[in-house]
């Protein structure tokens, strides 16, 4: 992809954002914890083709902005809504970025490990996002940190696998249809 920013790429911007704000906010399951709420949705999805597809830098954006949007428009999440922005931007980034150096235009296998790496990426940031505040923020003990982040953690991982796994299913068919040279 060339670095000229065209018309068709921005509508993909949009497109993806948006995308990324619909499955966060309406294909969701809400997942509370003893310390507060988590959930299963399929956002990481659209996040890890947004980086596959668009490459890393529109991606990331795309993937943050539908991600900080879905943050903005909900009371829970609405003060998390720069950083979501920033660990969704890296999501999309590192699988784009691993994705970006690929032998053929469908490589399989590059694709499952950027996408893997790229949700990785997120679940660490996610993670040490909620224990910087529950430690330093909060002043929670070590066992009530522990008690938050192992169900966010099982959560994560889980929302992980499941996007890892639909968005390279997905991203097969797309990556050949979507040309920006």
């Amino acid at each position: 992809m060339n670095n000229k920013l065209t018309t068709k790429k921005m509508v993909y911007v949009a497109l993806f954002t948006a995308l990324v704000y619909i499955f966060s906010r309406f294909f969701q399951i809400p997942v509370l914890t003893p310390f507060g709420q988590t959930r299963f949705h399929l956002g990481n999805v659209f996040c890890l083709l947004a980086g596959i597809l668009l490459g890393p830098g529109l991606g990331g954006l795309a993937a943050g902005l539908g991600s900080a949007l879905f943050d903005l428009f909900d009371p829970v999440y609405f003060t998390s809504a720069p950083i979501t922005f920033v660990t969704k931007f890296a999501l999309a980034y590192v699988a784009g970025a691993l994705y970006k150096n690929r032998k053929e235009l469908v490589d399989k296998k590059k694709l499952v490990t950027s996408s893997i790496a790229g949700q990785l990426t997120y679940v660490f940031l996610y993670l040490l996002k909620t224990f910087i505040t529950s430690k330093f923020v909060m002043g929670f003990t070590n066992q009530a940190v522990m008690a938050e982040l192992l169900p966010k953690a099982g959560v994560s991982l889980f929302n992980a696998l499941i996007s890892v796994i639909i968005a390279s299913i997905l991203a097969i068919p797309l990556i050949k249809a979507i040309k920006f040279d």
